[in-house]
C-alpha cells in the first residue's frame, strides 16, 4: 500500500505532523510538487489553509476547492484516503463537514476506511465511523476494513472495528424490527395480539435507550442486548413473514349471488284448459265428472 513519492516523503518527515508556521504567506503561493490545493494542505498538515479557502471571498482557490474535495492524486487516493494515511485527524474532520464523500472508493474497492485501518490511524478512523463510514465495503481480496488491519496487524484497530460492528448490528435489529411490526399489512397484521405489538415495541424502545446512553458499553455488552433482543422479537417476525395459506386447489368456487331465472312469457300465459278465478274456462270445453248424473243416486 505505497502513499508517498520520495519528494513528499520527505516534506512529510521534515514537517512531521507539527502545526504550521503564522509566517505570513508569500504573493505567489508555491504549491507542492504534483499536488492540488487540498492535497497540498493535507501533506503540509494545515487545516487553516484549507479552512481559508472556502471562506475568504478573496482566496484564489476559492471557486475550485469544493470540487478537488473528492479528486483522486496520480496515485489514486483521494482527500480523504490521504488524510486516513498520514492520520491527519483534524483535516479529516475539515473534509468531511466540507462536503467529502465518505463513500468514495477507488477502483480497487478500497475506502478511505481501509487506509486508516492499515495504517493504524484509530483517531481517523473513529471520525470516519462517527460520520457514516461503511463497516462492511469489500475491496478486491474481498477484505473489509477490520481484515485489512487485521493483515497489517493494527490490534488496537481491530478491536475498535469488533465493537463498532457490534454496535451497528444492535442499531439495525432495533430498526428493523421496528419497521417489520410498524409498517406490517393489515393483510398479516392479526397474526400477532395487540399485546405482543406493545411488548415489542417497548422493548426496542427500551434498548434504543440503552443504546443511546451507554457511552462505555463494550462490545460484549452489544452482542448481550441483541441477543436478548432477538429472543423476543425474533418468533413475532417469524409471524409476520410467513406467507399466507395456500388455497385447497379441489375446492369447490361458492358463488358469490344466486342467480335469478328470468319467467318465460308462456308462464305468465294461462294453460290451455286452465280455469281461472271466475270459474269460466277459457282455451275450450273441460270436462266435468259429475255431469249426466242423476242427483240422489
Amino acid at each position: 500500500m505505497t502513499l508517498e513519492t520520495n519528494s513528499v516523503a520527505d516534506i512529510v518527515s521534515e514537517g512531521g505532523d507539527r502545526a504550521p508556521s503564522e509566517a505570513a504567506e508569500s504573493e505567489t503561493e508555491q504549491l507542492l510538487p504534483n499536488t492540488n490545493i487540498v492535497t497540498h494542505c493535507i501533506y503540509k498538515n494545515d487545516p487553516h489553509r484549507l479552512v481559508k479557502c472556502f471562506e475568504d471571498d478573496t482566496d484564489p482557490y476559492k471557486e475550485e476547492i469544493a470540487e478537488l474535495l473528492n479528486t483522486r492524486d496520480d496515485d489514486g487516493k483521494s482527500p480523504l484516503d490521504l488524510a486516513a494515511c498520514l492520520g491527519r485527524l483534524e483535516l479529516t474532520k475539515e473534509l468531511l463537514a466540507r462536503g467529502a464523500d465518505i463513500t468514495f472508493c477507488n477502483p480497487k474497492g478500497y475506502s478511505c476506511l481501509h487506509y486508516a485501518a492499515a495504517w493504524g490511524r484509530l483517531a481517523v478512523l473513529k471520525v470516519q465511523i462517527e460520520n457514516n463510514g461503511n463497516l462492511q465495503q469489500l475491496n478486491t481480496h474481498n477484505e473489509r476494513p477490520k481484515e485489512v488491519a487485521q493483515r497489517y496487524h493494527q490490534e488496537a484497530c481491530v478491536d475498535f472495528l469488533d465493537w463498532a460492528e457490534a454496535k451497528a448490528m444492535l442499531q439495525d435489529t432495533i430498526r428493523l424490527a421496528q419497521e417489520s411490526i410498524l409498517d406490517t399489512d393489515k393483510a398479516v397484521a392479526g397474526r400477532i395480539t395487540k399485546e405482543e405489538k406493545n411488548i415489542s415495541l417497548n422493548l426496542c424502545k427500551e434498548k434504543q435507550e440503552w443504546l443511546d446512553n451507554s457511552s462505555e458499553a463494550t462490545t460484549q455488552d452489544f452482542i448481550s442486548q441483541r441477543l436478548t433482543l432477538n429472543e423476543i422479537i425474533d418468533p413475532i417476525l417469524q409471524r409476520l413473514s410467513e406467507p399466507p395459506p395456500a388455497k385447497d386447489a379441489n375446492a369447490r368456487p361458492r358463488s358469490r349471488s344466486k342467480s335469478k331465472s328470468r319467467p318465460t312469457s308462456s308462464s305468465t300465459r294461462p294453460q290451455s284448459g286452465a280455469r281461472p278465478k271466475s270459474g269460466k274456462s277459457i282455451g275450450g270445453p273441460v270436462f266435468n265428472p259429475q255431469k249426466g248424473k242423476k242427483k240422489g243416486k
